[in-house]
C-alpha cells in the first residue's frame, strides 16, 4: 500500500513540475510577444494556476515525508525482513571483460552508470569463416550467405544504453 502511496506521490510530483514549468514558459512567451501595456500578470489565469500548483506540491511533499518516516520505522522494527530482502535484492554486476552473447548488468566504462546493456548483432570473422568453409564444401548457391544472416554466427555488440557508446564485442569464437 505505501509504495502504490508512493509511486503515485512521485507521478503527480512530476506531472505537476511539468505543467508549472509550461506555464512559466507560457507566461515568458506572453511577456515577450505582447505590447508593453498589454500583458497584466495580475489578471492572467496562470498564476492562480501556478499557486495551485505550488500548494499541490507542497502537501505532496508533505505526505511523502510522511511515507518514508512510516517506512522507516517499520524497517527498524523489521530488521530481520529487510536483512533478508537486502540479500536477495543484490544485483549482480558483471565486469566488462566477462559479458556473454545476452544483455547483462554492468558499469558502463565511459557514463559510470549501472546498466542493462543493450545488444547488437554484427558481422565478424566468424561469420566470414563459415561462408568461405562452406564455399569449399560446395554450397554456392546462396547457402554459404546464412551466416551473414543469421545472428547466431554474428558477433554481439555490447551498447550503454544511457550515453549508446559501445562497451563490449562478444566475438562467437
Amino acid at each position: 500500500m505505501d509504495s502504490t502511496e508512493m509511486w503515485y506521490i512521485m507521478t503527480r510530483v512530476q506531472q505537476l513540475k511539468s505543467r508549472r514549468s509550461l506555464l512559466l514558459e507560457l507566461q515568458e512567451f506572453l511577456k515577450k510577444n505582447s505590447r508593453e501595456g498589454d500583458f497584466c500578470p495580475k489578471d492572467d489565469q496562470g498564476l492562480y494556476e501556478l499557486e495551485k500548483i505550488e500548494k499541490e506540491l507542497q502537501s505532496l511533499y508533505e505526505k511523502e515525508n510522511e511515507l518514508t518516516s512510516k517506512t522507516a520505522l517499520q524497517e527498524k522494527h523489521s530488521t530481520t525482513t529487510t536483512e533478508i530482502t537486502k540479500e536477495s535484492s543484490v544485483i549482480e554486476l558483471l565486469e566488462v571483460k566477462d559479458l556473454a552473447f545476452s544483455p547483462a548488468m554492468v558499469q558502463c566504462p565511459t557514463c559510470k552508470q549501472h546498466v542493462t546493456t543493450e545488444i547488437q548483432h554484427k558481422v565478424g570473422k566468424t561469420s566470414f569463416l563459415l561462408c568461405y568453409f562452406s564455399t569449399l564444401l560446395g554450397c554456392v548457391a546462396g547457402c554459404c550467405l546464412l551466416p551473414f544472416v543469421l545472428n547466431y554466427f554474428k558477433d554481439t555488440c555490447h551498447f550503454c544504453p544511457s550515453c549508446h557508446t559501445e562497451i563490449q564485442i562478444v566475438p562467437r569464437i
